[in-house]
This record gives C-alpha cells, sequence and structure tokens, in this order.
C-alpha cells in the first residue's frame, strides 16, 4: 500500500473553533469508509479507510518512538501494517469504534517490532547466529529423512562447545516475548488482548487464561516456521486424528515411513519449544 505517512495533515480532532463540528464530520466519514469496506471487501476501500485514521499511527507512533528512542517513521510504518489487519478484523456489529478496535492492533505491531529489533537483552551476534544455523541444520536433515540431533549431537555439528550451545538455547528461550497489547485471535473470528485475558473465571489460577494463550503463541510460532508438507503432516495426525496409512497416501509414502517423519518432526519441535509445550502435540 503506498500511504504518505507524514503527519503534517491535521487530525479532525485538533482543529480549533469548529473542533466538535470537524471531529464529527470525521467520524461519519470514516463510518461511510467502513461500510464500503465492509460491502465490496476490496483493497482500495479498505485503503481509503487506513488513510482516513492514520493520524491514530502517528499518536501511537509519537508515544513509543519517545518511550524507546526508537524512529518515529518505522514505527509509523510497521503502525500501518497493525492498523491494516484492524481494519480487516473490525466487525461494525459490534458497536464499537475503529479507533478503540485499532489501538491494540497498533501499538501490538510497533512493540513486536521493537522487540525484533531492539532486544531487551544483550547478547553476542554469533549467539544469534548459532540459533539460527541449528534451526537450518535441523530442517535440513529433517528434509533429508535423517532424524533430528539432540543437544549432545548438535554442538559438534555446529563446532562450538556444548556449554556455548547451551547459552545459545537459554537467549533463545528468554527472548520469546508478547505483548500484552497485541490482539490474539480465538475462536471465529473474536479477539483478545493477553492484558484481557489475565484473569480466567473459570479457573482458580488467576493466570491460567494467559498462559493458555501464550502456550498457543508459541506453539503458532513454530508451526509457521515449518514447511507446508511438515505442518499438513502435523496438523492431519494430531488434529484430524488420521491413520498413518491415510496421511502416508497423501504425501506417497508408506505408514512406517510416515510415522517415522512425525517422530522425527516431534522431536525437532521438543528441542525448539521444550518437552512441556511439545507435549501439546503428541
Amino acid at each position: 500500500m503506498s500511504t504518505n505517512l507524514s503527519p503534517s495533515a491535521t487530525h479532525p480532532t485538533s482543529a480549533t473553533g469548529s473542533g466538535t463540528a470537524a471531529t464529527a464530520s470525521w467520524q461519519e466519514r470514516n463510518s461511510q469508509l467502513l461500510a464500503v469496506y465492509v460491502r465490496e471487501r476490496s483493497i482500495d476501500s479498505r485503503n481509503a479507510v487506513v488513510r482516513a485514521n492514520l493520524p491514530l499511527i502517528w499518536q501511537a507512533a509519537r508515544r513509543e518512538s519517545q518511550r524507546s528512542g526508537h524512529s518515529f517513521e518505522d514505527l509509523s510504518q510497521v503502525g500501518c501494517l497493525g492498523l491494516i489487519k484492524a481494519v480487516e478484523h473490525f466487525d461494525l456489529g459490534r458497536g464499537t469504534s475503529l479507533s478503540s478496535a485499532a489501538m491494540p492492533w497498533i501499538i501490538g505491531a510497533m512493540r513486536q517490532h521493537l522487540r525484533d529489533r531492539c532486544q531487551p537483552l544483550r547478547a553476542s551476534r554469533t549467539l544469534h547466529e548459532l540459533t539460527l544455523r541449528a534451526h537450518q541444520l535441523q530442517q535440513q536433515r529433517l528434509q533429508e529423512q535423517m532424524p533430528p540431533l539432540n543437544d549432545a549431537e548438535l554442538p559438534q555439528a555446529l563446532g562450538c562447545s556444548p556449554a556455548r550451545w547451551q547459552e545459545a538455547r537459554g537467549l533463545q528461550q528468554a527472548l520469546r516475548l508478547a505483548s500484552l497489547d497485541q490482539p490474539q485471535l480465538l475462536e471465529g473470528s473474536e479477539s483478545m488482548t493477553l492484558q484481557d485475558q489475565l484473569v480466567d473465571p473459570a479457573s482458580a489460577d488467576r493466570y491460567a487464561g494467559a498462559v493458555r494463550s501464550e502456550r498457543r503463541r508459541l506453539l503458532w510460532r513454530a508451526l509457521r516456521r515449518l514447511e507446508r508438507s511438515q505442518r499438513r503432516l502435523l496438523l492431519g495426525r494430531v488434529l484430524q486424528q488420521r491413520a498413518w496409512g491415510e496421511l502416508g497416501a497423501q504425501f506417497g509414502l508408506s505408514a512406517k515411513v510416515t510415522q517415522r517423519r512425525f517422530a522425527q518432526l516431534l522431536e525437532l519441535l521438543r528441542q525448539q519449544l521444550g518437552p512441556d509445550l511439545a507435549a501439546d502435540l503428541a
């Protein structure tokens, strides 16, 4: 989407004198644009809504830029992606304003960007590269139908000491953070922020909802890194409970080979996620 992100334009709420009338006019225009998007579901109508609500991005970008010291322009670009997602998931029938629904998406996208590029824990670049090389090596072995290396074998294959590998794994675990403002998609089209899920009325554990949401997020992130065929195998067995022979026929493999590949895939995920999270897929 080509959009001018310069905040030189005046937001309706900042006008003097006729500020109330300007705000009402802007809200009416916003409602019209949203109605057009809901009816057409086209990229052009979606982008028209985004352009009309750019001041929301600028407001959040200024605040996050002052808080983090990061570039206002970069945060504005990232905020646009969050606003696009907010518009795509917005439901006119709920009676809430787009600005209220969009802010968690915008701020969540910005803070995700900051976590990816401004890590809260300082570590050498070699540690980050070591975890990336390990992931690539395990993926390559899986594609070649070879079993994944365990924690004792990986350091030798990577050319590092066991202590160095454990340090890299510890860093990877420590950097798995989630913003409390980042919306989490639930069943259907529902979404809630992690902050909204901190209290679970159905459980004596007040943080049970947040824990479950975090587990889902980590599992989904790991699944997205897999090859398409690997995801199909994993979800076909875990969610659809399909037989090994049926799954094997889909990939042109025998039931025994399919079962072995599934076990290798689980071992790879167990190393990436830890035994507790990987158990959810067993």
